[in-house]
């Protein structure tokens, strides 16, 4: 394997005071601050120093630095590997922390190449032990290498291992990851020495096949559960979407970790049952939450469109100090944008600029989308135009949030950029340049696009574009237009279309043509509230009084009711929600 050059040694200027103080310093005394660094910039200017001074050879100081960079919580593998292929003779020792890091740091691949290397190096000091296997098992479960297992299972037998209980852990494990988990129950079987790791391998290997009675026969043979062993039980019953013994197990916990909640809520959470999942927030001790607490509950909230509990979820989280990633940002950009709490989203933004954090497609599309709900059009666009990366939702977001708010040939514009951009047009987008056309009455321009649409991009339309187009051509009076275009589509028995040529009608006082409409709607869903509350309006409107009667005790007749309509508006940084005839915000 061939191996990977020495990075640059660079050197701070302040972690240490003096360069005279170190020349001064013992070999232990060079190692003892070895184990104390906490950032890459202290260690290489020791590890320069110990060049300097001649140490670098000394085992002791090798295996210190190699230990550093391989294991620590500031490794640097590939640091790592520069110094392990500086030593003309490495021992175990150093192929097993290599190794070890490698299988840690999500690079399995080299930690079996290494291993294949350990194996034909004619140097008697680098002979696999019972350290080695351990990671190199967990390599191949990372890799589901199974053949490289069984190869390896057979090393181990040979070299006389077989009866060690951190290796026979490890086996299991392999066995289980790569779904031979009987092969796993054998070992277990044969197992003279059982450590509490030994029983939760095999329970977790159980419960991963989908053997959850299985792995509950072993769990209550178990006399000394660790949290650990608890844990994954619960999590099996809840990815097999059996609650109530999750919580029946959960409840006699003696003593519960953050997974512990976590896993519980999650089980809720994905089966849309918020309340319990409240519930169990509200128990849980403030110092077990952690990101990933509040993450699911803000998933939670946004399945079920509760925008005003993500706000007060990150209120919360704001107060425990508990730092937001990614996903935590979005999600509150999106409730922002829902609740048109423009005080919020700006709060959000400063944050992401004070953090220095990378705005991405995802990111910036919230950012544009939550400045243009909360109807700062400018700040959408400063937005969209800084970002350097832009897939094609950024593009149709820009593009429809400009359509809404009047602005139909920049959204025109803006589209023929993206053509230029090589961001190839999808549904969604033309959605948003039809939209962009009705909101600004752009008849010709409509009619345009949406024929391109099929015949150059290959794209069929959907009902919502004919309710775009009917709606467009509704707009400009031209009624007939609109009504041909429904007759004549594969859409006749679309509500939204013929909604839209029911709302233009009422809207130009086209009694005639409201009715038709009506009727098709009221066939196609008789206890539509706002069919019947439009073509009521429609009749007052004319002063056609009795026929709006009529229609309104049809609609108590038949029980059809009109449904009240709700607001929110935010106040100092509150979001506040009322409904149409309360009395009070709530």
């Amino acid at each position: 394997m061939s191996s990977l050059p020495p990075p640059p040694l660079a050197l701070p200027a302040k972690p240490f005071k003096s360069f005279k103080k170190l020349n001064s310093l013992t070999l232990q005394q060079h190692i003892s601050l070895l184990q104390l660094c906490k950032y890459t910039t202290e260690f290489t200017q020791l590890h320069s120093k110990l060049i300097k001074l001649g140490l670098i050879h000394n085992p002791l100081a090798f295996t210190t630095l190699l230990c550093y960079c391989s294991i620590s919580p500031y490794a640097d593998i590939n640091y790592a590997r520069s110094i392990f292929n500086h030593d003309k003779n490495p021992n175990t020792f150093a192929y097993n922390v290599i190794i070890r890091g490698y299988a840690q740091k999500n690079q399995p691949q080299y930690a079996l190449l290494l291993f294949y290397t350990m194996l034909t190096t004619s140097s008697s000091s680098s002979v696999p032990n019972k350290l080695t296997f351990p990671f190199v098992f967990k390599a191949c479960s990372k890799l589901r290498a199974i053949k490289e297992g069984l190869q390896l299972h057979g090393q181990v037998i040979k070299r006389g291992l077989s009866d060690d209980v951190f290796v026979q852990n490890s086996l299991i494990g392999l066995y289980s990851a790569c779904g031979l988990v009987g092969f796993g129950l054998q070992l277990f079987d044969k197992m003279s020495d059982r450590d509490v790791v030994s029983w939760n391998s095999m329970i977790s290997g159980l419960v991963g096949d989908g053997l959850l009675e299985e792995g509950r026969l072993l769990f209550d043979t178990m006399l000394e559960k660790s949290i650990v062993t608890w844990n994954c039980l619960i999590d099996g019953y809840v990815k097999g979407g059996l609650l109530d013994e999750a919580r029946g197990l959960f409840d006699r916990m003696k003593e519960r970790d953050s997974i512990s909640w976590n896993t519980m809520i999650s089980g809720y959470v994905n089966l849309g049952l918020m309340e319990d999942a409240e519930v169990l927030f509200s128990l849980m001790p403030k110092e077990m939450k952690d990101l990933i607490t509040f993450n699911l509950m803000i998933d939670g909230y946004a399945r079920e469109g509760r925008f005003k509990n993500i706000v007060e979820v990150f209120e919360e989280m704001r107060l425990l100090n508990i730092t937001p990633n990614r996903f935590t940002i979005v999600s509150l950009l999106t409730a922002c944008s829902h609740l048109v709490a423009l005080e919020q989203g700006e709060w959000v933004q400063a944050y992401i600029e004070r953090n220095e954090i990378e705005v991405d497609a995802v990111m910036g599309t919230a950012l544009v989308n939550m400045f243009a709900k909360c109807g700062n059009i400018d700040r959408a666009i400063s937005v969209f135009e800084s970002m350097e990366e832009r897939d094609v939702l950024a593009w149709n977001t820009m593009i429809y949030n400009l359509g809404v708010h009047g602005y139909g040939q920049e959204a025109l514009s803006v589209f023929s950029d993206m053509l230029k951009s090589n961001i190839p047009p999808d549904e969604t987008t033309f959605l948003g340049v039809l939209s962009a056309c009705r909101h600004s009455g752009l008849v010709e321009e409509g009619k345009i696009y949406f024929h391109l649409m099929s015949e150059v991009h290959g794209l069929v339309p959907k009902v919502e574009h004919y309710g775009c187009m009917v709606d467009l051509l509704s707009r400009a009076d031209l009624l007939e237009d609109a009504k041909e275009l429904i007759e004549t589509s594969e859409m006749k028995s679309s509500i939204p279309m013929w909604g839209a040529l029911l709302g233009a009608s009422s809207r130009l006082g086209n009694i005639e043509m409201g009715e038709y409409a009506a009727k098709h709607l009221m066939t196609l869903d008789p206890f539509d509230s706002s069919c019947h509350v439009v073509l009521s309006n429609m009749y007052s409107a004319a002063g056609m009084n009795e026929k709006a009667i009529a229609v309104r005790k049809n609609m108590k007749d038949h029980g059809i009711e009109k449904g009240p309509g709700y607001s929110s508006i935010e106040i100092n940084g509150v979001v506040q929600e009322f409904t149409v005839g309360s009395n009070s915000l709530e």
